[in-house]
């Protein structure tokens, strides 16, 4: 491979070294790394905390139902990809430098992607699970278990450590010979043109798979289940619904388009220079990556009452969230109390 300058960022990128490379202005330098590091703190801390919480609760202190099972996979996937932060600032503190040799480059950064493309799986499961709930309440209510959901969650979690793996074999330590620093990247093949290649396949793969199939399936489902609200009377009432499905549609969007848009654009053939091309992709990795710690918040306070939040626990709050009715009418009227059950319920 030729030589290669490589700068700290989570999308492993390696520069080809020559005559006219680009430097990066050390103040620029540092002043993205304190950014980071500093997001990174942050996000590890409401991410531990809040997903931990959701855990506790979902895990331990309520009934296995098909609610609680989606949002403790999902608690669980951002939990462990909150979990390895301290390793990543660690990385920027050594200004890119990897110190914990190559099984934990190869097998921590395989977890991350693992946990992220979870993550997404389960917020694209759980905008499908919703529509079905409203638009097709009574066929919900006779397939709709928590040994169905539970299925569910082991084949995502098997799929998604099929489509990570690949990670185990392609990420490597790379030494820099002149001060002696070890790099943890990935590497496709010896050739720089190949890996150029292959790095860009893998991409376009990302993109498709963790951004926008899941953002279209969402999209579509909860274009869906806003038809079915206006159709109802009792629920187009409310405006807490639609500011639900707002909320989470946008949230998607505006921390995953970032982030799997950016390096698609080299992709694109789009040029950029070396330094705002530093300055922006670890500033989408950012972005990314908070996503993880506002799972918890979008769910349980966005539509809700600000000062009627505040005077109750968010323990009871979580609980309140992931509860399922037990609704058991038979009437014709039962579409509709479900519609509305679940609506309120389980916020949309």
């Amino acid at each position: 491979m030729e030589n290669v300058s490589i700068l700290p960022t989570f999308y492993f990128k390696m520069y080809s070294a020559t005559e006219d490379t680009e430097e990066i202005n050390p103040i620029i330098y540092h002043m993205v790394q304190t950014f980071i590091i500093m997001s990174y703190s942050i996000t590890f801390i409401l991410g531990i905390t809040g997903n931990g919480l959701v855990i506790w609760i979902a895990g331990f202190k309520m009934k296995k139902t098909v609610n609680t099972l989606w949002f403790l996979n999902l608690a669980i996937a951002d939990f462990a990809f909150d979990i390895l932060f301290p390793l990543q600032i660690t990385e920027w503190i050594l200004d890119g430098h990897w110190p914990f040799g190559q099984t934990m480059c190869k097998v921590i950064y395989t977890i991350l992607f693992l946990n992220m493309s979870v993550s997404i799986s389960f917020l694209m499961i759980i905008s499908i699970d919703r529509c079905l709930l409203i638009m097709c309440p009574v066929w919900s209510k006779n397939h709709r278990s928590s040994r169905s959901a539970l299925t569910i969650s082991v084949i995502i979690w098997s799929t998604c450590f099929m489509l990570s793996s690949p990670y185990l074999s392609f990420l490597d330590i790379i030494q820099d010979s002149e001060n002696s620093i070890s790099y943890c990247t990935s590497v496709y093949a010896d050739d720089y043109d190949a890996d150029t290649k292959m790095d860009q396949t893998m991409t376009v793969v990302r993109f498709v798979t963790m951004f926008l199939i899941p953002f279209s399936i969402i999209a579509i489902c909860y274009s869906l289940v806003i038809f079915r609200i206006r159709r109802s009377r009792s629920l187009s009432r409310s405006n807490r619904p639609l500011k639900v499905i707002i909320a989470i549609v946008l949230c998607f969007f505006c921390f995953w388009f970032p982030f799997h848009m950016w390096p698609f654009l080299e992709v694109l053939n789009v040029e950029s220079s070396l330094t705002f091309d530093f300055i922006m992709s670890n500033l989408v990795c950012c972005i990314g990556f908070f996503n993880s710690c506002v799972n918890p918040m979008v769910y349980v306070f966005v539509g809700r009452d600000f000062k009627k939040t505040l005077s109750k626990s968010i323990p009871f709050l979580l609980e309140n969230t992931f509860k399922e009715k037990d609704i058991s009418d038979t009437e014709p009227q039962y579409e509709q109390t479900v519609m509305e059950t679940e609506m309120e319920d389980y916020n949309v």
